[in-house]
Order: structure tokens, then sequence, then C-alpha cells
């Protein structure tokens, strides 16, 4: 995946609002994640919420940027998300917060950037973190698709 400039434009910029706006975006994440991802609130006491999330929002320009902020802030994202599922919920909440810190600025243009980033973003915590991926191998696929055809071929002559 590959930003366009105007993503990245529109990344960088709202990423700015929000480190801005910290404390705004925080408590509306907060609440949302109170009814989600119980887990997330008990981590808050042990860390400094504003320092990764705000470091996250600079990393999100480029995969390999990525890459290295999930390398270098391991031990956090363990403690944040403790099941695969988690990444997914905090994807959906951080995009809510985002909507309410952004205000009109949240366009459809930022909404999708966001989107495209963060579904990378949780793809790569998902690997990293927990061993899983929805990548299968191209063998795989077309044995699985032969396999597909083959089947939807016989049923569809047996009278």
């Amino acid at each position: 995946m590959s930003l366009s400039p105007y993503q990245f434009q529109l990344l960088t910029s709202s990423s700015k609002d929000i480190c801005d706006n910290f404390e705004h975006f925080f408590t509306y994440f907060n609440l949302l994640v109170k009814k989600k991802l119980p887990s997330f609130i008990s981590c808050s006491n042990l860390f400094d919420h504003k320092q990764y999330i705000c470091s996250l929002t600079e990393h999100l320009t480029s995969q390999q940027s990525i890459w290295l902020y999930i390398e270098k802030n391991r031990a956090y994202l363990n403690r944040l998300f403790q099941d695969k599922h988690q990444v997914n919920v905090f994807r959906e909440v951080f995009l809510m917060a985002l909507s309410t810190t952004l205000k009109s600025k949240f366009t459809l243009a930022v909404r999708k950037a966001w989107q495209s980033i963060l579904f990378v973003f949780t793809n790569m915590v998902q690997t990293q973190i927990h061993g899983y991926s929805n990548v299968i191998s191209m063998l795989q696929y077309r044995n699985k698709r032969s396999m597909t055809t083959q089947l939807n071929g016989k049923l569809h002559s047996d009278p």
C-alpha cells in the first residue's frame, strides 16, 4: 500500500491536530474504549498514552515506518492488545475519536486516508504481536480455487 502525496499531507496535518488536542481526543477515545475494550483502560495507569499515540500518528506514513514503530514499541503493544480482536476494535474506536476531535476537518478524504493506513497498521500488529496473518500463498490460493472450480463443474453437470 502506498499513500498518495495528498493522503500523506492529510495524515500529517491531522496527526498534528490530534497531538495538539490530545486531551480531547483521548477523553473521547477512553469513553469509547471503556465500552468496547475494558482491558485497554487498565493499561492507562502503566503507560503515557499521549507519547505512544502521538508517536504512532507520526509513524503512520509508510509501511516501513509502521513496522519500525511496532518493533520499537512491542512491549506497549503486547500489553495494549492482549487479544488479536482488540486490534480491530482499537482501529474503529480510533477513527470515531478522530472524527470527534477533528470535527469539520474530518472530511471524506481524511477518513479514507486514516482508514487505509490504520488497516495496514492493524494487519502489521496482528502479524508481529499475535503471529496472525490473513495472507495466503499463491499456491494455496490456486489449489483452493481449482478444487472449487472442479467441485462446481461436477455439481452443475449432475442432473
